[in-house]
């Protein structure tokens, strides 16, 4: 039996007490009413993969209705829950609060405690998503949360993956439970040990006390849970394959397979600029996959950003005769159309906030945005809400969108009362997922670059529906430091599999091209195009452009870090991507620019013993074969003699 059924079979049985989700319901707390509550459950197969497990737990005299959907993944020992509560009755019922959709126990904890391994969030910050590793013990507990945007915004508001993400792996030594919490609303985490050898992990959603009126229904987070024995790292990618599989988006019915883009902000230029822009990379045989258009497109920028952000009829001035001449022009040479949105956002004179005043809400301001006065559209409203998935299903055919890049940041409504605190938070979130749903639906082939002001809406849900193209604006000015590019890689490569980078086109080099090798990848440019291109060089460009081509499946694969997470200019940086599928995989290894050593030695990981390889030095253009074996025991050796430096293995069978 496996560690997951075992655990299913313990902690959601129809006896169960200790199940691994709560919250007060006037004033005691949901397990403790378990013995007065009539319990169901139920059994159904869903494919040769994944067993369904229903739970129900009904009150009779409230009508509350508690119902706990989970999803046992047995290939995987893993499972996924979810936690509804329904009113039944014809009456409010008592108080709902201190909603936990995780509250589990990991035991098997020595006496020095559990080490808990996480990763910090986007806050447009050099040291985003760093990979820490803390240790928890009895009276030492950790505290995690992510309010996001609510740090700093005037209004209710908050984002899942900014002080950091709502991923964790805890360590018990040898074995352990990866965990992620699928909510894109602000949460408060709690790691601590109330008995030696025992972990309680609490997952709360931030601000919740209310009351259900008859009919209403609420949700809590998609939480998931993969439990693992032997080595940490490959537990990592087990969960690494468990989300290819069943957590990642598939536009046009086929798995994610990468990007190369270029980034172009749309007020940099007129429309036939942008179209001798997208020729120029067909021109100079540049392998480009898909043209961005970015900020300023829309509305009239001159005028204010929210003006842009919430106008989405092109720029006349810049785009007289709309997108479609530009996107046709991609298309035709065979590339993706990407266009910058913030559906939410509203101006009441232009477009959606002239035409429906009433869905202006409450201003707010932002202290990053100077003097501008935002608006905002509510998910959580139906009506507004299928307004959006009509209207913004049409906005991307009719400018021919293949790539809807959608940036800001949910905000709701005040909550209605006292006893209602959440509950706009709730129907917000729901409403948001429900919006990417329709999107999808509707345009089926169409992709979700998860924006979200630079990854700042990271979790389970929105990487079901999207993927992350641009990872933090601390990159924003495209004169950033490659150690953030390879600091974000080593953080994120250990939670999500898909995710861009981008590349800062006037640092041209082995350097800064190959630490933004990932699943996508985007050339970067810090202002108009035609500015830059008079020294670059094209020759260069191409051949790092095709290199990454050429190792790009790599990434779709196993990561393997070999040095530990650092941000140090004097320390060397290095990992492996591995595709045991294929036979090949990748390592890539970085001398920093006040690294003394010029040489390093690294063993592989993940290899056949007996399986003979091919290891070639790209930049060296030399090869040599070994077997997995030696390759994992004796390791391969790396010399870079000038500083900052990149090298680039590729090993095939």
């Amino acid at each position: 039996m496996s560690v997951a059924h075992a655990w299913i079979e313990e902690h959601l049985g129809v006896k169960s007490r200790d199940i691994p989700f709560s919250f007060a319901y006037d004033g005691s707390r949901f397990a403790g009413l378990l013995p007065d509550w009539r319990t169901t459950a139920d059994r159904e197969e869903l494919d040769a993969g994944r067993v369904r497990h229903l739970l129900t737990w009904r009150d009779a005299k409230t009508e509350l209705v508690v119902v706990c959907e989970a999803t046992e993944y047995t290939a995987f020992d893993a499972v996924e829950w979810i936690t509804y509560l329904r009113n039944e009755g014809d009456v409010d019922t008592p108080i709902i609060e201190d909603f936990r959709p995780i509250d589990m126990v990991v035991g098997g904890g020595g006496s020095d405690g559990f080490r808990v391994y996480h990763s910090r969030g986007s806050d447009s910050k050099v040291n985003d998503y760093e990979l820490l590793c803390e240790r928890v013990s009895k009276g030492s507990p950790l505290g995690l949360h992510s309010h996001g945007v609510k740090t700093c915004m005037e209004g209710p508001s908050g984002s899942p993956s900014v002080e950091y993400m709502p991923f964790f792996n805890v360590d018990v030594g040898g074995a352990g439970v990866i965990a992620a919490f699928g909510w894109s609303g602000p949460w408060v985490g709690e790691f601590s040990c109330e008995d030696e050898g025992v972990l309680q992990m609490r997952v709360v959603m931030d601000r919740i006390h209310l009351v259900l009126r008859p009919g209403e229904e609420i949700r809590g987070g998609r939480n998931l849970a993969l439990f693992w024995e032997g080595d940490r790292i490959d537990a990592h990618n087990e969960w690494r394959r468990l989300l290819l599989e069943y957590y990642s988006p598939r536009p046009g019915g086929e798995p994610f397979a990468g990007l190369l883009a270029s980034t172009v902000w749309g007020a940099w230029m007129h429309c036939d600029d942008h179209v001798a822009e997208a020729e120029w990379w067909a021109e100079n045989d540049l392998p480009l996959e898909c043209y961005w258009v970015d900020a300023g497109w829309g509305g009239d920028i001159d005028k204010s950003w929210v003006n842009q952000q919430s106008d989405r009829v092109p720029n006349r001035r810049l785009f007289p005769n709309g997108m479609h001449p530009l996107a046709d022009v991609v298309h035709d040479l065979g590339m993706k159309f990407l266009l910058w949105l913030v559906p939410e956002s509203l101006d009441p004179e232009v477009e959606i906030g002239l035409e429906h005043p009433e869905w202006l809400g409450e201003p707010f301001s932002d202290t990053a945005y100077g003097d501008n006065v935002f608006y905002w559209l509510d998910h959580g409203d139906p009506e507004v809400n299928a307004f959006m998935i009509d209207y913004f299903s049409g906005v991307a055919r009719e400018h021919g969108v293949d790539i809807f890049r959608q940036d800001g940041t949910p905000t709701w409504p005040v909550e209605e009362g006292p006893d209602r605190e959440g509950i706009n938070q709730i129907r917000c979130v729901e409403g948001c997922y429900a919006f990417w749903d329709g999107l999808l639906e509707r345009n089926p082939n169409l992709m979700i670059d998860n924006c979200a002001t630079g990854g700042r809406r990271l979790d389970l849900e929105t990487i079901r529906r999207s993927v992350m193209l641009w990872r933090s604006d601390c990159q924003a000015s495209m004169k950033f430091d490659p150690i953030t590019s390879q600091t974000f890689t080593y953080g994120l490569a250990h939670w999500m599999p898909l995710y861009g980078a981008v590349a800062p086109l006037m640092q041209m080099g082995a350097y800064a091209m190959r630490s933004a090798y990932a699943p996508a990848m985007m050339a970067g440019w810090p202002g108009k195009p035609a500015d830059y291109k008079a020294g670059l060089d094209v020759d260069m460009l191409r051949r790092y452009m095709e290199e990454y081509l050429s190792v790009r499946e790599c990434f779709f694969g196993d990561f393997y870090p070999l040095t530990l997470c650092n941000l140090g200019q004097d320390e060397w940086m290095a990992w492996q991507f591995d595709r045991p599928d294929k036979g090949m995989g990748i390592v890539q290894a970085f001398r920093r620019p006040e690294c003394v050593d010029e040489s390093v030695h690294y063993a592989i990981r993940g290899l056949e013993a007996e399986v003979r390889y091919t290891v070639t030095d790209v930049d060296a253009d030399e090869s040599w074969q070994a077997t997995g074996r030696d390759l994992m025991e004796e390791g391969v050796g790396i010399t870079l003699s000038n500083r900052p430096d990149a090298a680039l293995l590729v090993y095939r069978r």
